[in-house]
């Protein structure tokens, strides 16, 4: 909380200086303009500097982080603004006023989402396509919408931020009309760009946890369960999670001759005639996995409880024991998140799934990610809208526009 207050004091003392220079002289002097543009420069990447040393202390302490995905959206946005800014001092060092400065501080936003659209329309494209893809071979069930529903709430979002700029762009109007319409622009435009930044770091977190390689030196192995067929079999996912684990296992018994223990984790559902649990060991000794080297955690039906049981199971056996566990790819930093939640210390590896499988399940981690971080997220719109708007009163007041 200091680390966050401290961020927002620094916000503050940039506004203030900017209102304290323009009310110095409203005049376009170049030396000032000068001045602010370097003052800013300097500003905004001192709090880039802060936030990327607090994301690799995040990173260090806590793997996995909804806070994470913030910070770097947070990051992401501010780099591509200050290269923007950077490059427009270099080509204007002599002809930029202050009017210029305040101009393409407010079209920043609309600059960014013109800039990141095209990945994020393509990303779009692609979920509605996949999805599709899931449901003529998965079967038509809510969870499997996801990808469409995605991709029409960004397709939607980008017709909406231009249909605006479209439709009022020729409309004549008075001085502080001018304003006001500027607020909404640019009020809609950093909403937009702010979840932008959150998709493209949920992206980035759940890559960089699913290709994380873990040490030979765990004493346990958790296997986070899924659905099993009416025969009690592995389904093709889980099969590759238990897979996965086997192999994890093998390659550190070759490398470090040390054994692991199998934590098996999945209760019984309705319509299963055995736990997955129960399936999953089974299997596991068919693949010449020890018994002795096998403890099922067969009450668990989410994955939070898949980690709350596992971690009771850990403690009895070795609390100090190294924890790793085995899921899907896209699977991986969500389980994190909830480990670290849970107080289970551990680190995750992903097995590979089906292309067409991966973004639908993805676009559920970003939902999840936006659903649980949600305060959050409206506090953070809520600061940007407050400081947008003083920057148009600065504005209105000083005829910068």
């Amino acid at each position: 909380m200091i680390k966050k207050a401290k961020i927002v004091l620094k916000v503050l003392l940039f506004l203030i200086c900017i209102f304290f220079f323009v009310f110095l002289n409203k005049s376009d002097d170049i030396i000032q303009s000068l001045i602010i543009r370097l003052f800013f420069g300097f500003f905004t990447l001192k709090i880039i500097c802060d936030f990327i040393l607090f994301i690799r202390k995040k990173f260090q302490k806590h793997k996995y982080s909804y806070s994470i995905v913030l910070y770097l959206g947070l990051v992401l946005f501010l780099a591509i603004n200050v290269s923007r800014h950077f490059f427009l001092f270099i080509n204007n060092l002599y002809s930029t006023s202050i009017s210029d400065i305040y101009i393409n501080t407010l079209d920043s936003f609309e600059y960014f989402s013109y800039l990141v659209i095209p990945m994020i329309l393509l990303l779009a494209l692609y979920s509605i396509g996949t999805n599709i893809v899931l449901i003529k071979k998965e079967g038509f069930v809510f969870g499997n919408l996801l990808g469409i529903i995605f991709g029409v709430i960004i397709l939607l979002g980008a017709a909406a931020s231009q249909n605006i700029y479209l439709v009022t762009k020729n409309i004549e109007l008075i001085s502080s009309e001018v304003y006001i319409k500027r607020f909404i622009d640019i009020s809609l435009n950093s909403a937009l760009c702010y979840f932008y930044s959150v998709i493209l770091a949920t992206l980035y977190c759940n890559i960089r946890a699913a290709k994380y390689k873990p040490d030979y030196d765990k004493d346990f192995i958790i296997i986070l369960g899924s659905q099993i067929r009416a025969d009690g079999s592995l389904m093709p996912l889980l099969k590759a999670r238990v897979d996965k684990a086997i192999e994890f296992a093998k390659e550190q018994k070759e490398k470090e001759n040390r054994d692991i223990i199998f934590i098996p984790s999945g209760g019984q559902g309705p319509d299963e005639i055995v736990s997955e649990a129960e399936s999953m060991k089974k299997y596991l000794i068919e693949n010449g996995i020890d018994p002795k080297n096998i403890v099922i955690e067969d009450k668990s039906t989410s994955t939070i409880q898949n980690m709350k049981f596992s971690k009771e199971i850990i403690d009895e056996l070795n609390k100090d024991g190294n924890v790793v566990f085995s899921t899907n790819d896209f699977h991986v930093f969500r389980s994190g998140v909830i480990a670290s939640n849970e107080g289970l210390d551990c680190v995750g590896m992903g097995c590979k799934t089906k292309r067409y499988f991966y973004v639908n399940a993805l676009i559920r981690e970003f939902f999840a990610n936006v659903i649980s971080e949600r305060k959050t997220h409206l506090l953070i719109i809520t600061i940007m809208n407050l400081i947008l708007l003083l920057l148009v009163f600065i504005g209105y007041r000083y005829n910068l526009i």
